[in-house]
């Protein structure tokens, strides 16, 4: 390494040293990170002259201390400029970056930006003065004569570090410690959501206030835990994965270079900032996380100098750990403060002796104010102070301050009125009240409350069912269907329904967990049942909706059957309906949902005013899940009407007519969706720049079954402006929906208070009460909470536990599995799962159920499911004969529901793993690398039609190759990406697809025939006619060489 000492004294460019320091993302020269105080007292009174005749000479011998940083006016890599003596101004960016002057009590205050000193190199420069001062002037003016060389210079080591960083070896060394902390976006979600605890700025409370600090007492020096930093370290990793709810959190920790022999008496910048990846999982303990991060930190200060990540400078979280000595140079230590301005957050921790000094510094700190930030300190040195004192201790059992209380619910009175009544009992009473109002309307055919009870009641006395038996329903027409469900539950049973165009063998599969003892079924649904074992099938006809109504209620039966339709269910207790959800183990799950349940869930419906006679709701939930509660149910039991798509419709056609008001749509009051779904039809129905928006009506809009973004409801709300949004949140196990709220533009999304009779409470991994701010996972009770698992007493005990908070005898929690915290507001918001659970376009899809059919194809050896960009993608390690096709795959997960079948399969040569051995989903390759072959014969588009429906779709659905006779769905289609496709083709051909006929086009050359159909004046033919030249010409191109011209004409 080159000893001899610079001279330059002119602006010349800034050299590696400033590359090393400050990286290529970090252009702001001006920018001050880290400033840092030492306060010394020195054994005998100094003055300021003797101060600043140290500081000359010190400042002369060292290049870095006369070093300004000047931003490039062009805005590329700063410069530097090297002064001949001290440089005016102080530690703020501007001229002189350090400072050493007099203070008050005989003390002597060092100050220097990060930009020019660490702090190990600011007890460097104390040890410089206080050497100049013990010797005096004369001392230095000898030294000077005698020409020996001076100190190794900065910029050397830093043109040395920066020829060890361009190193292949290091650059390999970077490139696998980057890949293993994977990035920082759990890390900016972390402090997106610690922002969001501090409340909103006012006038009344921006002043300044002081930083909290705290401080922590540590054990002596031979105690277990005496590795102070790993435990701090450790301790801010827990607080932050408590407070934000991240399964893993990379950070950034800041590394001293001199950890290097040859670098100890260097004067400069010589901290580096590497990245600490931590994974949380359930049980892990204190202990665990603290091992973890002292093997990490000891394997990067191996090879700090190799592996120090420029990137990691802007991460949005930090660490910095700084023991203080006791004296400087024969100078007393008074005091160290290092406070920084970068990106995020950062915790500081200072050591003086037996005690740490906590403090939160960088660009979000200010913006928490003095509650938030002492709760997050508070929250640091608890999980450390309880590290040290009891390491076994879970990290998700360390109690972190006062419990939050619980949200209340408002009062319920129709809820409590009809307390002990059962679902046939409302629904009875709603049809005495109006018998000729129109209860059912499904495109043409209507049904009053008259012909709907009097038809489920002929039914239900073909069954011979009792309390709690269950019936099957597996019935195409929506109509007939619903007639069904009343008869099962009038003839005193609980209705399952079954989709019919589920596979055989899963259809076979839920009638035996369900233990069905009757199945209703059309002739044609029946003719795919096999022997019917161990059920009696009762098949239905049509129901037409015309004819007349039979007279009175009951009216047709005879005394037999009156008498047996009496004896059926006649308690809240009995059950109502069964519903099948994904199951982790392969297996689905029948949650068993009783009258008390439902009547509960409807009578805070009708209480908050979103249901009653004159509601008009859209069915537009698959039967098969618990949506369909509120939306067949919620009308009907107070006289309102049901609106049922017909067999075939998309819920997109439904929502559009809906929010039009047109078509089916003109007498609709209330809409029920997904908010992605909801998301898509107001894009495709969004007025186009100068066009008159379409007609608006006032709606209640009830959004659940995923995250309702902030965007979503300012959308909402500019496009409906007499709209009344709600949010509402509940899985299946408690009945539809456990909490809801009002959401209006500008507020924070949460979940919502609880509905009803229900109670909602987040809770630690002991089941205590968490602070607000604290992620926990959430847990239900109250009247919502369903029975269990039907037949499955096991999974029923795991996930419905005794409730320690209620004083009714028996009553349980549903362990939801969702982490949600209390926001400032006081009620709860969404953190994400603690499993593995997904929610894909609203389904609730267990990626467990859909590995356990992969693994059972011959060629498939590893398997792993999850979700990307809301579709369902498949990862797999083919076994030794070789990968599967995709067509081979699909076949194979035909007894899967269509929703949970992968719309994507991606070969790996194995499947990443942490380095607990777990599968590490965020290393899974992107899902556009490793497609699989589709299979089958492939037929290229053939006109030029089918060519723009071909790259429509490749945009669309991010397919390599679309052929003539591709599947629209078996690609990954649905029906908000054709409504993408819809609103591609009006883009491009100003033509106006129906949605219900693109769905039913499945193919690129059906879709190329309905444009056709649709081309009443040339514009489709004129467009594709262009694009194929243009394709054609750009193919030429590239097989000329030209690639960029070809690429230029096909864009």
């Amino acid at each position: 390494m080159n000893t001899a000492t610079s001279t330059a004294d002119a602006k010349t460019p800034a050299p590696a040293a400033e590359t090393f320091r400050a990286g290529p993302h970090q252009h702001d020269a001006t920018r001050d990170d880290t400033v840092t105080t030492l306060v010394l007292r020195a054994p005998a009174p100094v003055t300021g002259a003797e101060l600043a005749a140290a500081v000359e000479t010190v400042t002369r011998r060292y290049e870095v201390l006369r070093t300004a940083l000047v931003p490039s006016p062009a805005g590329g890599a700063p410069t530097q400029r090297v002064s001949p003596g001290p440089l005016p101004g102080g530690p703020d960016g501007a001229g002189r970056l350090w400072t050493a002057a007099p203070a008050a009590g005989g003390r002597i205050e060092l100050t220097a930006s990060a930009r020019v000193l660490d702090a190990e190199g600011l007890w460097l420069l104390a040890g410089e003065l206080a050497r100049e001062l013990e010797a005096g002037p004369a001392a230095a003016a000898q030294r000077a004569g005698t020409g020996e060389d001076g100190p190794l210079q900065y910029v050397d080591v830093a043109e040395w570090l920066h020829e060890v960083l361009a190193d292949p070896e290091a650059a390999e060394a970077r490139a696998s410690q980057k890949k293993a902390h994977g990035g920082y976006d759990d890390a900016e979600e972390t402090v997106a959501r610690v922002r969001s605890l501090a409340p909103a700025r006012t006038a009344s409370n921006s002043g300044a206030t002081a930083a909290p600090v705290r401080r922590v007492a540590l054990p002596g020096p031979h105690h277990p835990a005496a590795d102070t930093e790993a435990v701090l370290l450790a301790a801010w990793l827990v607080a932050l994965h408590r407070f934000g709810g991240a399964q893993a959190l990379a950070v950034r920790v800041s590394t001293g270079l001199r950890e290097v022999p040859q670098l100890k008496p260097v004067l400069g910048p010589l901290t580096a900032w590497t990245a600490v990846r931590q994974e949380f999982e359930a049980g892990r303990t204190l202990a665990d996380v603290v091992a973890e991060v002292r093997t990490a930190r000891a394997a990067q200060r191996e090879v700090v100098e190799l592996t120090s990540d420029l990137s990691a400078v802007n991460a949005p979280l930090g660490f910095s750990y700084l023991e203080v000595p006791e004296r400087v140079g024969g100078w007393s230590v008074v005091s160290l403060a290092a406070r920084g301005t970068g990106p995020g957050l950062r915790l500081t921790a200072v050591r003086r002796g037996d005690l740490v000094e906590l403090r939160l510094d960088g660009a979000e700190a200010p913006e928490l104010g003095a509650d938030v930030t002492g709760r997050i300190l508070d929250a640091v040195a608890t999980v450390a102070e309880q590290g040290m004192r009891e390491p076994s201790t879970p990290i998700g059992q360390v109690r972190l301050g006062v419990p939050a209380a619980p949200p209340t619910a408002p009062a319920t009175p129709t809820a409590a009125d009809w307390a002990e009544a059962t679902l046939t009992d409302l629904v009875s009473r709603a049809a005495a009240r109006a018998p000729e109002a129109v209860a059912v309307r499904c495109a043409t055919r209507e049904l009053t409350y008259r012909r709907l009870c009097s038809s489920a009641a002929s039914l239900a006395a073909r069954v011979d069912a009792a309390p709690d038996d269950v019936v099957a329903v597996i019935v195409p027409d929506p109509v007939t269907r619903l007639v069904a469900q009343l008869a099962a539950l009038r003839a005193g049973s609980a209705y399952l329904v079954i989709d019919p165009d589920d596979p055989a063998e899963r259809i076979a599969g839920l009638l035996a967990d369900a233990s069905v003892r009757h199945c209703l079924a059309t002739a044609e649904t029946a003719s795919r049942l096999g022997d019917g074992d161990g059920y009696a099938l009762i098949l239905v006809e049509e129901e037409d909706g015309t004819g007349e109504s039979g007279g009175e209620e009951g009216a047709a039966l005879d005394e037999a059957e009156q008498r047996r339709e009496g004896a059926g269910a006649r308690g809240p207790d009995d059950l109502a309906y069964l519903l099948f959800t994904s199951g982790s183990t392969g297996r689905p799950k029948p949650v068993a949902v009783t009258h008390r349940n439902v009547v509960n869930y409807l009578g805070w419906l009708a209480d908050a005013g979103l249901i009653g006679p004159d509601t008009v709701l859209p069915a537009t939930a698959a039967p098969v899940f618990d949506a369909a509660v509120k939306q067949v149910w919620g009308p009907l039991v107070l006289g309102g009407t049901v609106v049922l798509p017909p067999a075939g419709e998309s819920p997109a056609e439904t929502l559009a007519d809906a929010l039009t008001g047109t078509g089916a749509g003109a007498a609709v009051t209330t809409v029920n969706t997904v908010p992605r779904l909801w998301d898509e039809t107001l894009r495709a129905l969004e007025p186009a720049e100068g066009t008159a928006a379409p007609h608006r009506r006032n709606l209640d809009v009830l959004l659940g079954g995923e995250a309702l973004t902030a965007d979503l409801v300012e959308r909402t709300h500019r496009l409906l402006p007499g709209a009344r949004l709600w949010n509402l949140y509940g899985p299946s196990e408690t009945t539809a929906n456990a909490s809801a709220g009002t959401v209006a533009a500008g507020d924070r999304v949460s979940l919502g208070g609880p509905v009803g009779a229900t109670t909602l409470h987040v809770l630690d991994e002991a089941m205590t009460p968490v602070p607000p701010g604290v992620v926990g996972e959430l847990y239900v009770g109250g009247a919502g909470v369903a029975r269990g698992y039907a037949g499955r007493g096991g999974l029923t005990a795991e996930r419905f536990v005794p409730d320690p908070f209620s004083g009714t005898t028996g009553a349980r929690l549903y362990r939801t599995g969702d982490l949600v915290r209390i926001g400032a507001n006081g009620l709860p918001e969404f953190c994400g799962r603690a499993d593995g659970q997904l929610k894909v376009r609203g389904h609730r899809v267990e990626p467990g159920e859909i590995e356990a059919v992969l693994l059972r194809h011959p060629a498939v050896s590893a398997a792993v499911a999850d979700a990307r960009d809301d579709r369902l993608v498949a990862w797999l390690v083919p076994g030794p004969q070789g990968p599967p096709t995709v067509a081979q795959l699909r076949e194979h997960c035909a007894v899967l529901p269509a929703y949970m079948i992968p719309a994507v399969f991606v070969a790996l040569e194995r499947i990443p793993l942490t380095a607990q051995g777990k599968t590490d989903r965020r290393m899974l390759p992107d899902p556009a690398d490793g497609h699989l072959e589709q299979g089958g014969e492939f037929t290229a588009p053939r006109t030029p039609v089918e060519r723009v429906v071909a790259e429509i779709w490749r945009t669309v659905l991010g397919a390599d190759r679309v052929g003539a006779h591709d599947n629209f769905f078996a690609l990954g289609g649905d029906s908000i990406r054709a409504m993408h496709t819809v609103a591609r083709v009006r883009d491009l051909m100003a033509t106006e697809l129906p949605l219900r006929e693109l769905l039913g086009a499945p193919t690129v050359a059906d879709q190329a025939n309905l444009l056709l159909a649709h081309d009443h004046d040339g514009s489709v033919r004129e467009f594709a006619e262009a694009f194929a030249a243009l394709d054609e010409d750009a193919e030429a191109r590239t097989t000329s060489g030209s690639t960029d011209d070809a690429t230029e004409d096909q864009t």
